[in-house]
């Protein structure tokens, strides 16, 4: 079971990536609904140490 957060999301592209199941349950009504609700506040680093290789080479 993994969570639908940042780090859910990273480590369910790592699996897809080995060909395994993956099964992403998230306590609010979207995908990373608790990032979402601080969508205002800004990222200090750049995108691309903020989200995982594996994820954006899904993306």
């Amino acid at each position: 079971m993994i969570g639908a957060g940042p780090v859910g999301l990273a480590a369910a592209a790592h699996l897809i990536q080995r060909g395994l199941p993956v099964k992403l349950y998230e306590a609010g009504t979207t995908v990373a609904a608790n990032v979402r609700d601080w969508g205002h506040v800004r990222l200090f680093s750049p995108w691309e140490y903020n989200t995982d290789t594996a994820a954006r080479a899904l993306l």
